[in-house]
């Protein structure tokens, strides 16, 4: 049997009913009808939620496991993430001149850190459409939009440093440049916060 906790209520369930961990996440899915899966534990570890589809086709017949699951309405689960997204971003902001200087000082070391930051602006690029979606509220409707172009200029401009491997453009577009990216992530998801939390008073 495995131990069930679904939103902090236990249940054991038998392990054979089910081909793998998607089918179990499926049926869960349905009985939290409008929520999203918001945690996902697995023996006292955490999986990260992008992490959950590569999960999906394991076999749950370990002795002794236990899931914990908890699912969260739509809204509340996308006002939490964008908090965390706020303060990951402001963390990426401050961290620019350091990964800016390591390119030129340790190449190898700067790339590193440009990939974590290049797959960091794939995520939140992806939260970005993923809030338009969802709360259907976009740039424009919160007056963003005349900074678009600017902000797609610029990353074109990062991602043609990178096929040219210009260290020095690089570097200078990481220091000066990228903030303005961030900080226009940043200011549309604060403003997208502010709307969802004043529906909710």
């Amino acid at each position: 049997m495995v131990r069930l906790v679904v939103n902090g209520e236990e249940r054991e369930v038998d392990a054979k009913s089910y081909e793998n961990f998607g089918q179990l996440l499926d049926e869960l899915q349905k009985e939290q009808q409008g929520k999203v899966l918001a945690k996902l534990v697995v023996n006292g570890n955490e999986v990260p939620l992008s992490k959950v589809d590569e999960l999906r086709g394991a076999t749950i017949d370990e002795e002794g496991l236990t899931i914990e699951i908890e699912f969260k309405p739509l809204k509340e689960f996308l006002i939490d993430t964008l908090e965390e997204v706020v303060k990951y971003v402001d963390n990426v902001i401050n961290l620019l001149p350091k990964v800016s200087e390591e390119i030129i000082v340790d190449t190898n070391k700067g790339y590193k850190a440009i990939k974590d930051l290049t797959d960091g602006l794939t995520a939140v690029e992806n939260l970005r459409e993923n809030t338009v979606k969802v709360s259907r509220i976009t740039p424009s409707d919160v007056g963003m939009k005349d900074r678009e172009d600017e902000v797609v200029q610029i990353l074109k401009n990062f991602v043609d440093g990178l096929e040219r491997s210009d260290i020095i453009d690089l570097s200078d577009i990481i220091e000066q440049q990228l903030p303005t990216v961030l900080n226009y992530y940043k200011e549309y998801f604060t403003k997208v916060l502010e709307i969802l939390k004043a529906g909710e008073s």
